[in-house]
């Protein structure tokens, strides 16, 4: 994964993070806890945020799904290189194993938490990270575990297209194969790096099943209670001054914009106005000239197009200098 500096007021309320979860025990793990593999890009970001879902008694970071029996952080970069040489080998992806207690949190919860955490449609690809060990993945043990996964794909593939997301899903299931732990210094690696990249996040797409009405009401509520989190506003919640308007991207689990918000946002006095959410596309309408792929990212839009964007943060006076060099 890429380690760079990422990972009017305020009009909407942002999610200030994830709290602990309460039911994360390592020591509650035993050789007949039940499972399941996932890849969803980089795994320091992915392991927060599936240690977030109430049930889940413990998350690993590893490898999985490629040809070599015995792979490391290396492995992977050094066989991505062969891919893009030409060489006939399939790469490992970067995964999380996850541990949950079913009396607290079925699989099919995990598989939602799964979908919206990460964009499943990018293909070899996770926001800023490229490459096949980046890939979104599900890797399953029985007949059970694939029939959910799949069943879980297509409801999920039915709400991007309702919210107007065309793109297909590209998440591999496959039979889980080779998977290895990944280094000790990858372990819970954004609780020791409190700053570290953790990438984008979902697409901001509720899972939905439509055979199940009150699932949005009723079966998804105790996600926002566990997590201590305030319900995203959608834009149409949102005032936005169309003529001129900065929007910053954030991520829930982005230490780089908890930053930029106690350091720019808290005392925001420049007469553009300025929203940050963690919706992870624009309002209907409003134009990206390019995908965003890392947090926090602040766009300048005039006339709902943009025309200029900051991604990173490196400190309040390097963005009021950006700032200044964009301001009509």
């Amino acid at each position: 994964m890429l380690a760079v500096a990422v990972g009017t007021s305020l009009i909407s309320p942002r999610l200030a993070g994830y709290s602990a979860n309460s039911s994360l025990n390592k020591a509650a793990v035993g050789p007949h806890t039940p499972y399941i593999v996932l890849g969803m890009g980089c795994f320091w970001g992915a392991e927060k945020r599936m240690q977030a879902l109430a049930g889940v008694l413990n998350v690993e970071a590893g490898y999985a799904g490629g040809d070599i029996p015995q792979p490391s952080y290396q492995t992977l970069h050094d066989t991505e290189a062969s891919i893009q040489e030409g060489k006939a080998v399939k790469n490992h992806a970067e995964v999380v194993k996850v541990y949950y207690d079913p009396k607290q949190a079925t699989l099919e919860r995990v598989l939602i938490q799964f979908w919206e955490n990460h964009n499943p449609t990018q293909g070899n690809r996770q926001g800023n990270d490229i490459g096949s060990n980046y890939r979104s993945a599900v890797f399953y043990r029985t007949d059970e575990e694939r029939r959910l996964a799949e069943k879980t794909r297509a409801i999920y593939q039915a709400n991007l297209q309702a919210a107007g997301i065309a793109k297909p899903i590209t998440t591999e299931i496959a039979p889980l194969k080779n998977y290895a732990a990944a280094e000790d210094y990858h372990q819970d690696y954004l609780e020791k790096n409190p700053l570290g990249y953790c990438g984008l996040g979902g697409t901001g797409v509720a899972y939905l099943d439509p055979h199940l009405p009150a699932h949005g009401e009723k079966d998804h509520q105790p996600q926002v209670a566990a997590n201590s989190l305030d319900a995203e506003p959608t834009w149409q919640q949102i005032k936005l001054n169309a003529e001129e308007q900065l929007i910053a991207f954030e991520a829930i689990d982005c230490g780089y914009c908890r930053q930029f918000d106690k350091e720019v946002l808290s005392t925001w006095k420049n007469p553009i106005p300025i929203v940050s959410t963690n919706l992870t596309e624009p309002p209907s309408g409003w134009t990206l000239s390019q995908e965003l792929l890392a947090t926090p990212t602040i766009v300048l839009f005039r006339n709902r197009q943009e025309v200029a964007r900051y991604t990173g943060y490196q400190g309040a006076q390097k963005f009021w200098e950006w700032l200044g060099s964009v301001s009509i």
